[in-house]
């Protein structure tokens, strides 16, 4: 567990290629980027390495949210096939907060499903962490980067 927790460390420490500060600033700033995870941690189970692909979209007027999600959900949409945490919103309030070491994101969605609430750490290099809250399922966190959307 100590092992798994010291990778995650890594992960976010490890600088990205390409990216300075200045333009993490810029995306976070002007709400345009893409986080691609790259682990998840559920909150009961251990850290699970992710394949490439999934993604936290965000743009001034959307957030387009593609995460797998292992759990368990306290409620499921009826016929609902799709165990991710997926989902898009047009109507969200969105905070940053500046800090030491880089930036926090509150994101608090208004139109979705269980009303997901995501808190975004974001890293001088990049890296960042995603928590989702949601009234519908128990809290998930992801690790990856950010890059330009």
């Amino acid at each position: 567990m100590k092992y798994m927790l010291l990778f995650g460390l890594l992960i976010m420490l490890a600088p990205v290629k390409g990216i300075s500060q200045g333009s993490v600033k810029e995306m976070v700033e002007s709400k345009t980027f893409v986080f691609q995870a790259q682990s998840m941690s559920p909150l009961k189970g251990s850290m699970r390495t992710l394949s490439p692909g999934y993604t936290f979209k965000v743009s001034p007027d959307t957030l387009k949210s593609d995460l797998p999600y292992a759990g368990r959900a306290f409620q499921a949409a009826y016929g609902s096939t799709d165990g991710g945490m997926k989902f898009e919103a047009t109507k969200f309030e969105y905070t940053v907060k500046e800090n030491k070491k880089g930036w926090t994101i509150n994101i608090k969605t208004k139109e979705v499903s269980g009303s997901p609430r995501v808190t975004i750490s974001v890293f001088d290099n990049g890296s960042a962490r995603i928590n989702i809250s949601s009234m519908s399922r128990e809290s998930i966190s992801y690790n990856g980067v950010i890059n330009g959307g």
